[in-house]
């Protein structure tokens, strides 16, 4: 049995037919391919958006620093 299947079984006590099991993991792997992807991408611009706003208000490497441990 896969872990979705797995899955299915231990939260909903039923078991889910090979044919329907195959496309569910199909879509899953998908959208959890999207999902990183998206989250690299959200990532990415947060950092961006961070160095644009250090530089409006002229932020010192030190200050900068003392932001960054604050808001980790």
């Amino acid at each position: 049995m896969t872990g979705f299947a797995e899955a299915v079984k231990k939260h909903f006590e039923r078991n889910v037919p090979l044919t329907d099991r195959n496309a569910w993991e199909a879509k899953l792997k998908t959208g959890a391919a999207r999902a990183a992807e998206l989250t690299t991408q959200i990532k990415r611009a947060e950092r961006e958006i961070d160095q644009i706003v250090y530089r409006l208000f002229d932020l010192t490497p030190d200050e900068i620093a003392l932001i960054e441990v604050a808001v980790k």
